[in-house]
Parts: C-alpha cells; structure tokens; sequence
C-alpha cells in the first residue's frame, strides 16, 4: 500500500510536470505564491473539523457534554448549511443509534489530516527547490541584461535554462529569433498586453496615446522605429518614475542608485519568479540607465537612456532589436510587482 508521503509525492510531481508541459507560467507562478500559505490553512483544518470530531468520540463511553454537541452541531451547521437547531436534535439521536458514527468520522478526519500534513511537508520541500532551480538561473539574467534583453512576464522562464553555457551571441541571436519571427509576431502580442494595461493614473493617457501611435506605426513598416524609439525611451523613465512612486530624477534614475536598490532586496523572501522578474528588470535597467562617455563619439558610444536622450547615439547605428529591447524595458516595469514597495 502506498503511503501518504509517497502517494502526496507523485500526485504533486504530476501536477508539476503537468505546469511545465504547457508552459502555464502564470499558474506556476500563482501556485508558487500560495505554497506559503499551507501550513496555516492545514492547522485550521485541523483546529475547526479534526478537534471537534476527536473530542466527541473520546466522550462517547460517558455522556457527551452540550457545549461539545453544540460546537460540533456549528461546524457541521457550516459545512453543511444544515440549521444548528435541527443538527443539535439530531446528534444525540445519533449518538444513541450509532455509538460508532462519531469514532468513524473521527478515524476518517485524522486520515485526512495526515495526508494534508505530508502534503504541507512536500510543498514546502517544493518551493524550496523550486526557488533554488530558478535563483541559479541568475548570471543567465546578467548574461542578458549585458545585451540589453530583460525577462518580461510573457517569457517562459524554463526556456533561460536553454542559455546555460551559451555564449553572449548564441544568447543574443535565440532573443532576436525569438521576438522577430513570424513578423514580430510574441513582440507585438506583448505590446498589445502593455497597450490593454498601461494607465495607472490620468496622467498616463497621454503617453498611452503615443504609444498606441508608436504601435501603429511600426505595424505599418518597422523601420519608423528608428525615429520613435526617442519617444520610447521617454515613456520608459515616465512609467519607470511612476511604478517606484518619485518625481524626482536626480538619486532614484542613477546607475547607482538602481544597483544600490537591488543590492539592498538581494536576499528579500520574494518567490523566486517574482525575484527573477524584479533582478531581471533593475539589472537591465541599471544597464540602460547608465552614464555614457560622449568622447568616444557617437559612432561609439553605448545605447544608453543617456546616449540617446542627448543625441550623441549615431541613429544609422540603429537595429530593430535597439526598439524592441526599449519597448520591453516599458513592459517589464508595468508589470514588474511594486519594485520599490517591498518589505
């Protein structure tokens, strides 16, 4: 006979390599989330149907007191939606008829209880491996962030495991591939969902609106983005400033300021999808948001928010993958979670 441990094992591996075959993130992530919960919602379990069980079979050689059949008449009455009055005629009835109902019922409630416990212990066991599988797919993010790419949310993360032991060029080329083919076809999905889910406060719509041009133009023929993707970076520092909740530019837009933030929150106890997205998105940004050495000369320097801005980025230099990694920088701090709101 399989026991609980063995058979809560395979049930939750099944149900783990069910996620993963479908690439459902968004469910992996959810699920991620509420595995902390666990131990709590079994110790109700137990205190509110198990306890109540347990204490009337122990009274069931001697005459079982009132407030037990009440309490146990309530809990029943909440279930069951069975009104108290009739469950309190009914149980001593019961008790008379069936001495062994209330023994049964316990046996079967502990049973149960068992079987949640080893499934709150797998679970536990589960989100630890699981943030130590992902957190290890760190200087994977580091790799990309140096080539400008961050990890959106509509990005399948298991596919970074791909880029183990890659190198930066094999990196960057699964990334163009990826956003590129079919005619930009996961690009413009992802536009699409910042499109549906941009406005915070009234004072977005404007930038709405120039995004939505930014859209259109670019469907039309994707080479206006080389006169848009200004426009772009402007709305980047504009959504950037909003999520972290400052007006100001002059600590919180700086290189250092960025890395101090995420060194900060390095260790924080956040699930390791919601970390990846968060280390992920201050990584590149700190890239992008860095301070440029305009002596070099346009034909040199590195695309950055400062190189672009103060026009000392030679546009010729231009590639469609420059527009698309911007316009994904906007995406990932929309749907980053809170960045600078963490505990």
């Amino acid at each position: 006979m399989i026991g609980y441990d063995e058979l809560a094992r395979k049930q939750i591996e099944t149900f783990y390599k069910n996620i993963r075959a479908s690439g459902a993130l968004t469910v992996a992530q959810s699920l991620n989330k509420s595995l902390e919960s666990q131990r709590a919602i079994m110790q109700s379990i137990n205190d509110n149907m198990v306890k109540p069980y347990q204490d009337i079979a122990k009274n069931l050689e001697n005459t079982v007191p009132k407030s037990t059949l009440s309490n146990f008449a309530k809990i029943n009455s909440d279930l069951s939606g069975i009104p108290i009055k009739q469950l309190n005629k009914l149980f001593p009835y019961k008790v008379q008829v069936n001495p062994e109902l209330y023994k049964n019922v316990a046996e079967q409630q502990m049973a149960f209880i068992k079987k949640m416990r080893s499934w709150t212990k797998y679970f536990e066991q589960a989100q630890k491996e699981i943030n130590q599988k992902y957190r290890s797919l760190i200087p994977t993010v580091d790799l990309l962030s140096e080539q400008g790419w961050v990890i959106t949310p509509f990005l399948d993360m298991d596919l970074l495991f791909k880029f183990r032991n890659k190198s930066a060029e094999e990196c960057n080329e699964f990334m163009t591939e990826y956003y590129t083919k079919d005619n930009y076809k996961q690009f413009y999905y992802e536009f699409d969902q910042l499109l549906d889910d941009f406005v915070d406060e009234d004072f977005d719509k404007g930038y709405l609106n120039q995004l939505i041009k930014i859209r259109k133009l670019v469907q039309k023929d994707f080479e206006n983005s080389i006169v848009l993707i200004n426009a772009a970076v402007s709305i980047l520092e504009f959504k950037y400033i909003e999520v972290i909740g400052s007006v100001s530019t002059g600590k919180t837009m700086s290189q250092k300021g960025i890395k101090n933030y995420l060194q900060q929150h390095e260790n924080s106890n956040q699930p390791a999808f919601d970390y990846l997205s968060f280390y992920s998105l201050l990584t590149a940004l700190s890239q992008f948001m860095s301070y440029e050495n305009f002596k070099v000369g346009v034909e040199k320097t590195r695309l950055t928010r400062h190189s672009v801005q103060h026009g000392r980025y030679d546009p010729a230099r231009y590639k469609d993958t420059d527009f698309i990694k911007v316009i994904l920088l906007i995406i990932a701090t929309r749907f980053c979670p809170d960045i600078y709101n963490l505990d």
